[in-house]
């Protein structure tokens, strides 16, 4: 996908819309680096060079150098001394402290979003589960891992904690690249609905402390799915 677009947006703008163009331009690099990390187009210790993104993407060396520096302070890339710019590894210690963290954080999120009892919330829910239904039923797993991360988005979102949401969100990109490859299967799904049904039930009822409890075993019992990305992981490299 290329941003080269944007960057004639950016060329064409006055002198106050170019610094407003010039932040779009960046930050649309670095949505499309992420996005290729994530999708796996870009592996995990793979060297990016400037004039290859450059390429890639059909944009100039100022704005992608500070795309690096966003993706950098986000955790998907590391600027090694005299060595250059690296997709970033997270190792197995890391994954499993992150998710043990965001099993809490997510579960205390869970808690105060049902603990303000909007009766949307459950109904928003509801819905998208159906169409999670749906997309596992025809087998479509990149729509079912979509509808998944706007169900819990919406969940956190109503937690009315902006700290907390905006934390979560930063934990939830540092493993999306291992969880994209857990909901991959029809096993897998089918387990994501079965927690997805009691979650809800749990809104529905009000229930704040059983919602919450759904939601943290969930995120632990991934754990060992994430164990097993990484034990796959070094056998490819074998």
């Amino acid at each position: 996908m290329s941003v080269q677009g944007n960057q004639e947006e950016e060329k064409r703008g006055g002198s106050q819309g170019l610094g407003l163009l010039h932040k779009s331009l960046v930050q649309t690099i670095a949505d499309n680096i992420e996005e290729r990390i994530l999708n796996g187009e870009l592996r995990p210790g793979e060297r990016l060079t400037e004039q290859a993104m450059c390429d890639i993407l059909e944009v100039s060396r100022s704005p992608l150098r500070e795309a690096f520096r966003i993706l950098e302070n986000q955790g998907f890339l590391e600027n090694k001394a005299r060595k250059g710019v690296f997709v970033a590894k997270l190792n197995r210690k890391d994954a499993i402290d992150i998710y043990v963290i965001r099993a809490n954080l997510e579960s205390l999120a869970t808690f105060l979003a049902v603990k303000k009892e909007e009766p949307k919330l459950a109904k928003e829910l509801r819905a998208l589960h159906e169409k999670m239904k749906s997309s596992a039923a025809a087998k479509n797993f990149d729509e079912y891992r979509r509808l998944n991360a706007q169900f819990h988005k919406t969940l956190i979102s109503a937690c009315g904690n902006n700290i907390l949401a905006e934390m979560l969100e930063r934990f939830d990109k540092q493993t999306m690249r291992y969880r994209l490859r857990i909901l991959g299967s029809e096993s897998r799904v089918k387990a994501s609905l079965e927690n997805h049904e009691v979650l809800i039930r749990s809104i529905e009822e009000g229930d704040a402390v059983a919602a919450e409890k759904v939601r943290k075993e969930a995120i632990l019992n991934n754990i060992a799915l994430i164990e097993q990305t990484f034990d796959n992981d070094e056998e490819d490299v074998q």
